[in-house]
């Protein structure tokens, strides 16, 4: 059994626009800029059931500043407010303020600090990223290849494309894992997300709806494999 996740985020800025945006106050500068579109983020995942509970984390690269803008730690991202943020450096400490981050903080900034490309890094907690995660394991990698999908992820022009996304064991050790993290990306670069075991998807991009885009292309792909999966185990019993 799988579970569907197909969304457009360009097909849902309309609604966005109709019932949440003009009911939220103007952005006055840069950051609240960059909040308000970290907000319709949330609420587009959120409602696509890819945020549960207080899960996952989501921000944009404040770059006239050298900072990120980040959600705070424990807060609905289907329900964000302005109050929601917090600016952070990159070495994931806050500026000016007593709001406490993500937990995963660093695992945002690696990304940002690894590429100055990267603007926008957004993490969910979906089922098909858990359920496929737990198939493979920690360690292992999740191939991706022959879909006309993959046209969706940034640089790949062809469906001859295999799109290898890494397996990292699920740790509260942050640190560490942002480490393994770095170590990876220098030895592949062009990678579009990587998943946790148990835990989640991350993926990023040059904006919000590049990073949008990607973790849409991802996620159908990676249901389309459970779908798969699925299909083939039901032959096997037949037979």
């Amino acid at each position: 059994m799988t579970f569907s996740f197909k969304f457009c985020y360009n097909a849902y800025l309309p609604i966005m626009l109709k019932t949440e945006i003009f009911d939220r106050p103007r952005a006055y500068n840069k950051v609240e800029a960059l909040m308000l579109e970290l907000i319709d983020a949330g609420q587009f995942l959120y409602s696509r059931s890819l945020l549960p509970a207080t899960s996952g984390n989501l921000s944009l690269r404040y770059p006239e500043n050298n900072s990120v803008v980040i959600t705070r730690s424990g807060q609905c991202k289907g329900r964000l407010s302005m109050q929601d943020f917090l600016e952070i450096d990159l070495n994931g400490f806050p500026i000016n303020t007593n709001k406490v981050p993500s937990a995963e903080t660093l695992l945002h900034t690696q990304l940002y600090q690894f590429s100055s490309d990267i603007n926008a890094v957004y993490h969910v907690h979906s089922i098909n990223s858990v359920v496929i995660s737990k198939l493979i394991g920690a360690g292992k990698e999740l191939r991706l290849q022959n879909y006309e999908l993959l046209k969706a992820l940034s640089g790949v022009d062809t469906h001859a494309h295999t799109e290898i996304i890494p397996i990292f064991k699920n740790t509260q050790n942050i640190k560490l894992l942002a480490a393994e993290v770095e170590q990876y990306l220098k030895v592949a670069p062009d990678t579009h997300a990587y998943l946790i075991e148990g835990h989640g998807i991350y993926s990023w991009g040059t904006d919000s709806k590049e990073a949008l885009r990607h973790l849409e292309a991802i996620e159908t792909l990676i249901e389309i494999e459970l779908s798969l999966r699925g299909a083939k185990r039901r032959d096997n019993l037949v037979e």
